[in-house]
Parts: C-alpha cells; sequence; structure tokens
C-alpha cells in the first residue's frame, strides 16, 4: 500500500488454521478447523500484474488483504464476509504490514 494512502482498518477477517485429520485405522478425514483469529484488515485490490501473473500459472487472484505482521503466523486460510479463501502469496512491502494474496475456496456442499 502506498505510504500516502492513509489505513483504515475497516474490515475484519479471520486468519484460519486447518489441519487434516485421520482415523484409527490411518485413514485420512475431512480438515477439521484448529485456530480461528479475528484480526482487522484492509481490503485492497488485486494489481494487473499480480492478476496476469497468477493466470500464467493457471492460478486465479481474488482478493488481497492487508494486515498488521504481528498477528500473522503462516496461516492458509482466511475468511472474509461468508467467504473462505486460500491464501495464495504473502508479501511484506513494510516491517509492519503483511499482504496476504487470496483466492477464493469452491463452495463445499449443497
Amino acid at each position: 500500500m502506498n505510504k500516502r494512502t492513509q489505513r483504515l482498518w475497516n474490515d475484519e477477517v479471520a486468519l484460519i488454521v486447518e489441519e487434516a485429520g485421520e482415523t484409527d485405522s490411518g485413514y485420512p478425514t475431512d480438515s477439521t478447523e484448529t485456530s480461528r483469529s479475528i484480526v482487522l484488515a484492509n481490503k485492497l485490490s488485486v494489481q494487473r500484474a499480480e492478476f496476469y501473473a497468477a493466470a500464467q500459472n493457471s492460478m486465479k487472484v481474488d482478493q488481497v488483504f492487508e494486515v498488521h505482521a504481528f498477528e500473522y503466523n503462516g496461516e492458509k486460510l482466511l475468511e472474509h464476509d461468508g467467504k473462505r479463501y486460500e491464501i495464495v502469496r504473502t508479501y511484506q512491502a513494510e516491517p509492519e504490514y503483511i499482504e496476504l494474496t487470496c483466492s477464493v475456496m469452491p463452495q463445499t456442499g449443497v
């Protein structure tokens, strides 16, 4: 984010940790949520270069969120306004903040 732009921290996001489980017999089970942290964020636009670079690698980038670096601990999932995202890339342009580039996860169930 440009240093001249005021950071408003208007959005709340949930940073989520999920772990795959397994049965007593060792068979994999669905992932279960083990941790959820609600933090304030800035919702940013996906930059054109990032959008096209992702497309060249068969990825889709839907949203970028900026959070305080000390609140991010390597989580791979993020939830905002009822949508769940996979965090596909992180970028720390400044020591205090980290950008989380996200892709919407497909809905499961009916």
